[in-house]
């Protein structure tokens, strides 16, 4: 019976990070990164992000994405972009979790929750308050400064078009994965909690998101944390060994 529960939670938790992973890809898709080579790199920047507290690690994610797209533009936004996804995904289920069930709504989540609409409304209005302090500097001010200001301006105008690119036509399935990856990680946990024979509640579910927004002790996260890491670190030996066996054959 044990082996079942295992090899349940084994399955489950391959799933949650195959839509993490597509949901990665949609972003860079564009980016011309060889699918073969994303899902190794993938892979070791979500075990260096297991092991490293944090999130430190997503440091360590822009690295990777920016070596292998080839600039530095992809690697960041990419994973800022992944991020913010994954955060609004968490928001959307911890808020009615919140609100409904627990009564009580945390400063972490209401920090969560202000970022998002700060961005979100930020992201809206952009590009308006371009064009219109654009028009402005261009027709009201001539000095050294305000071309300072010009280019400064510019240069946030390549970001926002840089973002909507990768986000473009994209929003929804985008949100739906992230949805679907926080949902399932829930009954991955559900289902190694029974495996190491510890009950799962609606509490648990409660504890264990609060946990990774606020960084409060939860008991099954350390166990569950070196199980996952275990197995993303065979996976990417796994994916690495067949993308540089693949690499020495077109050699």
């Amino acid at each position: 019976m044990k082996m079942l529960i295992g090899t349940a939670a084994l399955v489950l938790f391959i799933c949650v990070h195959l839509i993490k992973l597509m949901r990665m890809y949609l972003i860079v898709m564009e980016r011309r990164i060889a699918f073969d080579r994303f899902v190794p790199a993938y892979l070791r920047t979500t075990l260096v992000n297991l092991l490293i507290p944090y999130k430190l690690g997503e440091i360590y994610r822009i690295a990777v994405f920016y070596r292998i797209s080839g600039g530095f533009k992809t690697g960041f936004f990419s994973v800022l972009v992944d991020r913010f996804f994954d955060t609004l995904a968490l928001v959307l289920i911890l808020l009615p979790y919140q609100l409904l069930i627990s009564g009580k709504v945390t400063v972490p989540t209401i920090l969560l929750a202000v970022f998002i609409v700060a961005v979100l409304v930020s992201y809206r209005v952009f590009p308006a308050t371009y064009e219109f302090l654009n028009r402005y500097i261009i027709t009201s001010r001539d000095s050294k400064r305000s071309m300072m200001a010009l280019s400064g301006l510019e240069h946030m105008n390549g970001w926002y078009e840089y973002v909507r690119d990768l986000v473009r036509g994209r929003y929804g399935i985008l949100l739906l994965f992230s949805l679907a990856a926080w949902m399932l990680e829930i009954a991955v946990l559900g289902v190694f909690s029974r495996f190491a024979g510890q009950p799962f509640t609606v509490s648990d579910f409660g504890k264990y998101i609060e946990s990774i927004v606020s960084g409060t002790s939860y008991e099954l996260k350390g166990a569950y944390t070196l199980a996952a890491a275990a197995v993303t670190a065979v996976l990417a030996v796994i994916f690495t060994a067949v993308y540089l066996l693949g690499k020495n054959k077109r050699k």
